[in-house]
């Protein structure tokens, strides 16, 4: 993808603060807690949103991005050494900092590029945060579990739901939202939907999702959980019929902050990137306004393409069109992208 030179980014280096103690990772788990660009701007990726935790086994490196199911990894061959992670393949991180219970890596990129572009991760011990969560519960008899501190399956039941569903040939567009109960004491599964949100067509379906869960306690992993008499996990089960796919989701127990978020959306990569080089070209042209106009479309086509805004700043700002210029950065703002937001309260404060 083109890039407008732009003057907006400073550089800047990395510190390392940790020393080179990268055998302390072997045998150890990871859960990821944010997600951040060195700059402090807000990672746009639909991986941020997704949990993560690292498991280092020996020489592999295993990533969990679905707390429900264990087997769900993808692990890499890997080599650490002074202060690197390196993957098979060209994924290297940095290990910025690491200790008996936090560990923060950077990406390390092979060629310079803006500090929105890489990424920081920061990452607790998934055994002490697994450890302070139960502890903080007053209660041995009840427990709401949080969004990375829930039971996982040690079997992929929810692809057998799917093939039960596919051929008993049911009705299985649907969305189910409720709780599971487990009771770890009395090795039992309890599966509560709502009610409200569902027709009498669906029925065999909701029987089949309950069942399948409900018979196959032996499949949870509940370490951790022992002590409790009962476990909630609030769940979402949605299931596409033209698809055959089926996923379940939870919302867990902290609700989300009640504020405005930008959600970014990815209408299409290609027809964004073909519209940024379109840009671009005009540029060449000195066809200023057509630049706008192509790298706004880039952005309407992939809001995670924050490049093109930053374009739309620099040109707009060159030709004093301020308030062209506010338009892109209100948008950067609610992104929290760094330099956007910082020319943002510059520019057009109160505006």
């Amino acid at each position: 993808m083109f890039k407008v030179l732009l003057i907006l980014f400073l550089s800047i280096s990395l510190s390392v603060s940790s020393q080179d103690n990268t055998n302390s990772l072997s045998n150890s788990s990871w859960t990821r807690i944010q997600s951040k660009m060195v700059d402090g701007s807000r990672d746009l990726s639909q991986e941020s949103y997704r949990p993560l935790v690292w498991k280092f086994n020996g020489n592999k490196l295993c990533e969990n991005i679905d707390p429900w199911f264990l087997a769900a990894n993808k692990c890499n061959n890997i080599k650490v050494e002074n202060s690197f992670i390196k993957m098979s393949g060209k994924t290297v991180y940095q290990i910025e900092k690491l200790t008996a219970d936090s560990l923060v890596v950077v990406e390390s990129w092979e060629v310079k590029t803006s500090p929105d572009k890489i990424k920081r991760m920061r990452f607790v011990n998934t055994e002490i945060l697994m450890n302070d969560f139960v502890k903080n519960e007053k209660s041995d008899s009840i427990v709401i579990t949080a969004r990375d501190m829930t039971p996982a399956l040690k079997k992929d039941l929810i692809s057998d739901i799917t093939s039960i569903l596919m051929k008993k040939d049911l009705n299985h567009d649907v969305t189910l939202e409720g709780q599971i109960f487990i009771f770890p004491k009395a090795q039992k599964v309890e599966v509560i939907t709502d009610n409200k949100k569902l027709s009498k067509n669906n029925q065999a379906t909701v029987d089949v999702f309950k069942t399948a869960l409900q018979e196959n306690f032996k499949a949870w992993n509940v370490m951790g959980f022992e002590r409790f008499e009962k476990i909630i996990i609030p769940y979402r089960f949605h299931s596409k019929q033209d698809e055959g796919t089926a996923s379940i989701s939870f919302s867990g127990r902290i609700p989300l902050k009640e504020t405005k978020v930008f959600i970014p959306v990815i209408k299409n990569k290609f027809t964004s990137s073909e519209n940024f080089g379109k840009g671009y070209k005009a540029i060449e042209s000195q066809k200023f306004d057509n630049a706008v106009h192509f790298f706004n479309q880039a952005f309407e086509y992939d809001n995670t393409n924050t490049d093109a805004l930053y374009n739309v700043v620099s040109i707009s700002l060159s030709q004093n069109k301020t308030d062209v210029a506010c338009v892109a950065l209100k948008k950067l703002n609610e992104l929290e992208q760094a330099e956007g937001m910082k020319l943002y309260k510059e520019r057009c404060f109160g505006k």
